[in-house]
């Protein structure tokens, strides 16, 4: 049955969320933003309803979908969400796949061309951005985003809020920490600590 779904945010990122609502079939309300610019406006044909607050307001009805892109701002309002008792609703487009034994945390997106593999564990609020492959036996934290066209090879551990750039690759048993930062196009052949910025190939900690 048909989820009814609106997308918390209403940017560049929010819009793709709300493609992928509408991809699988579930009923795209409209967007709800904090920004009180957005109030009363159109976007890409759907109405942003009002705030967060209508969200809450609404939650035995409905389901939130997180159209955040920033992991920090993602996570605060997830967080909100689930202690006024909304239902986070994780989005995954049709043309991904996640493998059956795959496990999806709520209010995680998986765009379109993804690949989610056997045995992998995606934490809440992951975004798994187009193309991107997590593959066999991953554990990808809570808040986590793996942008598009990023490779992570088996049994790689992603820490929470931790975000790998646009074509990086993460190679096989590497564990990147909590609040990391991968640079594009960047290859990871070595543990990463918590904190730390890595870039380059071979990656190599930024220098202040």
């Amino acid at each position: 049955m048909p989820e009814r779904v609106v997308v918390y945010g209403a940017s560049g990122h929010g819009k793709v969320v709300a493609d992928i609502v509408t991809a699988r079939g579930d009923v795209l309300l409209g967007f709800v933003d904090d920004d009180e610019t957005m109030a009363s406006r159109v976007v890409g044909g759907v109405p942003v309803l009002g705030s967060g607050e209508w969200a809450v307001a609404h939650r035995e009805t409905v389901r939130v979908a997180l159209g955040i892109g920033a992991n920090r701002a993602r996570r605060r309002v997830g967080e909100r969400l689930l202690a006024s008792g909304v239902t986070l609703h994780s989005a995954i487009h049709p043309r991904a796949t996640v493998a059956g034994s795959a496990r999806v945390g709520d209010g995680t997106v998986i765009m379109a061309g993804a690949v989610v593999n056997a045995d992998a564990i995606l934490g809440s609020g992951v975004i798994v951005n187009s193309n991107a492959t997590i593959e066999h036996d991953n554990v990808i934290g809570d808040w986590a985003h793996v942008s598009p066209g990023a490779a992570l090879g088996g049994n790689v551990v992603l820490g929470e809020e931790s975000h790998v750039g646009l074509g990086a690759v993460v190679l096989p048993g590497v564990r990147v920490g909590r609040f990391c930062t991968v640079g594009a196009a960047a290859a990871v052949a070595r543990d990463v600590a918590d904190g730390v910025v890595t870039m380059g190939v071979p990656a190599r900690p930024r220098v202040s």
